[in-house]
């Protein structure tokens, strides 16, 4: 299993957009690492982008994708990068140890960065990356995102990263609380919402149907989002997905960051795991800020 996933990990950092002219560098960063985490069990501090880092821990998998490859989710990373401006806020939804979080309050000062995760050890390292990179307008909600307030079981044995509801509480599974982003967001004024990110593991649907009031308002503009078969696992397709944001006026786009430019898709058309989806009557608004 372990040389399964090293195998992948070289391909990953191969194949990576980051990685053309140093690919030997990344997959010597990727074996200095696994020494190094092996020998001496401790932390180390990451450079994500100039001025701003990251804590990654010895088992943590998303940080240490930015040690080997950079912005490792390469389109989506580099749009938010250039799309956001110091007025607006952004909704992190899934946020792990805070990646994205950190990436958008690195652009964000006036506005705020809303980042929700459920799982106790994630929210200690979100909130030391918060601490690591001295933001305090990051506002960090310990709860997952679902369409009723309630509580769920969540299945760790995948690890941290890859958490999956599970219908009762089992030897690897800890209860954590739920809400929809309606109700958390009820009487606040939300201005210049201009981008969220959702990463939670199939169950984007129930997100977005605890979310109607937002939508309605085109709140946010764009999403982030990931779309794939995990779906299937609350008895929901990426159909089912794709046409609830379609019923609210948003679309799907691919976004080239070597060429900086959108194009609309469809499912059958989604490059990789992500996809935007972008409001219809602010696709103009998007299309000017990365003109800029």
């Amino acid at each position: 299993m372990s040389n399964f996933l090293a195998a992948n990990t070289f391909k990953y950092i191969w194949m990576h957009p980051n990685s053309e002219n140093r690919r030997v560098k990344g997959i010597l960063k990727f074996l200095g690492w696994q020494f190094y985490k092996r020998i001496f069990k401790k932390p180390v501090d990451i450079e994500i982008i100039p001025k701003f880092k990251i804590r990654c821990y010895p088992n943590g998998y998303s940080a240490a994708s930015v040690l080997y490859c950079g912005l490792y989710d390469y389109n989506e990373m580099n749009f938010l990068l250039r799309y956001l401006r110091p007025e607006d806020s952004f909704l992190d939804i899934g946020a792990n140890v805070g990646i994205y979080s950190i990436l958008a309050a690195s652009r964000i000062s006036l506005g705020k960065v809303f980042s929700f995760e459920p799982l106790p050890k994630n929210i200690d390292r979100l909130k030391e990356n918060c601490k690591l990179n001295k933001f305090d307008h990051i506002e960090i909600h310990s709860v997952a995102i679902s369409d009723i307030q309630g509580e769920i079981a969540l299945n760790l044995a995948e690890g941290d990263s890859m958490p999956f509801i599970t219908s009762s509480p089992e030897e690897n599974s800890i209860t954590v609380p739920t809400d929809t982003l309606d109700n958390i967001f009820r009487g606040r004024e939300l201005k210049q919402l201009t981008l969220a990110k959702i990463d939670i593991e199939g169950a984007e649907f129930l997100a977005f149907k605890g979310a109607r009031s937002l939508l309605e308002k085109h709140l946010p503009y764009v999403w982030i989002l990931e779309i794939n078969n995990t779906i299937k696992n609350f008895n929901h397709t990426e159909e089912d997905v794709v046409s609830l944001l379609n019923s609210f006026g948003y679309h799907l786009y691919d976004y080239d960051a070597a060429h900086n430019c959108l194009k609309p898709i469809g499912l059958k058309q989604q490059q990789g795991k992500n996809a935007l989806a972008i409001a219809d009557s602010h696709l103009d608004f998007v299309r000017e800020r990365l003109a800029k």
